[in-house]
């Protein structure tokens, strides 16, 4: 088994012909995003032979604390491939010593539920993060190869009620990812985080999303007559549309479906197979501040998911001293 760094579009290659769990997060198009954000992306593939056999996208991030390496829902390894899952991590540590960074974080895409077919995170010095969120961990995932009367049989009666009322409510759904598309979606952006009181990505970061997922990312506004009331950022791939952002003001009409629904069914249109809706918490976790964006997205119906907490190796005292941070910090905000 051989180590090697590859080329971006062979990473998207693999990425497009990988069967297992993924998601946009280990594709090019995520790695050119967050090129531009000025990270250091490694493009690293795993080589039996002449034979690619896994890649890893990897981000090289220096925050205000400290430096370290990320590999976000990664790597693209079957789960079961326990010799190439060892040989990944062993190889993953070596470079994080060599670039001497503080710590290695890496967030893979292994379902809990099979964690004895899974690598020993603990027998190579891993721990469970103390981060409360890296990347979704709970996520909801629906079939859309299903035809749209299906998918509405499928879904929450109230919810099902509330997709069927959208045309007679008057409501229509522009999409495109132009300046005014994303003047739109900031706007009601702002509204959301005015509402729920939480530190937003700056618009240069989501401008920078849409230039490097270019077709890729499609931004649904809609609105009654000329007044938007609810909006979404959609990522899509050869497989799956994502649900990445999303922002509303209160509307007693189903905008918020709208948006969703428009969503899906250009997903479906586009030949995807499932729509992600990209984070969610336990339907018990009625304090967290997700508890009712998490019950509108089962509303539509789709499969729960929940990976593997993040995982650091950590190599200095400020590797270290980051867990204390990041402990007080889950402690502080109470989920």
């Amino acid at each position: 088994m051989q180590c090697k760094t590859i080329s971006p579009k062979e990473l998207q290659i693999f990425y497009d012909d990988y069967k297992g769990d993924k998601t946009f997060l280990q594709s090019a198009k995520f790695g050119a995003w967050r090129e531009s954000l000025g990270e250091q992306i490694l493009y690293k593939g795993f080589f039996e032979g002449k034979t690619l056999k896994a890649t890893a996208l990897i981000q090289g991030i220096t925050s205000r604390f400290k430096t370290y390496l990320h590999c976000p829902h990664g790597p693209l390894i079957a789960p079961w491939d326990l010799t190439l899952w060892e040989y990944f991590l062993h190889q993953y540590k070596d470079l994080g010593d060599e670039r001497k960074v503080d710590l290695i974080r890496i967030s893979p895409l292994l379902i809990i539920d099979n964690q004895e077919i899974y690598p020993t995170f603990g027998t190579i010095g891993f721990v469970p993060a103390a981060t409360h969120l890296v990347n979704p961990e709970h996520t909801l995932v629906l079939d859309i190869t299903q035809s749209e009367e299906t998918i509405l049989a499928q879904m929450r009666k109230s919810t099902r009620y509330e997709v069927n009322r959208i045309e007679k409510s008057g409501i229509t759904v522009d999409q495109g990812n132009s300046p005014n598309d994303l003047d739109i979606f900031w706007k009601l952006h702002a509204e959301t985080v005015s509402r729920q009181k939480f530190v937003p990505f700056p618009l240069s970061n989501t401008k920078k999303e849409l230039k490097a997922f270019g077709d890729d990312c499609l931004i649904f506004n809609s609105k009654i007559e000329d007044k938007y009331y609810s909006s979404a950022i959609i990522l899509f791939d050869k497989r799956a549309a994502y649900y990445h952002q999303g922002a509303s003001k209160h509307c007693k009409l189903p905008c918020s479906h709208a948006t969703i629904w428009s969503a899906i069914k250009e997903a479906k249109a586009r030949g995807c197979t499932e729509f992600n809706f990209w984070g969610v918490v336990d339907d018990q976790a009625k304090k967290h501040p997700w508890y009712g964006l998490s019950k509108f997205k089962r509303g539509f119906g789709g499969e729960e998911r929940k990976y593997l907490h993040v995982q650091d190796f950590q190599y200095t005292l400020k590797g270290k001293l980051n867990r204390s941070i990041e402990t007080f910090r889950k402690w502080k905000r109470g989920y």
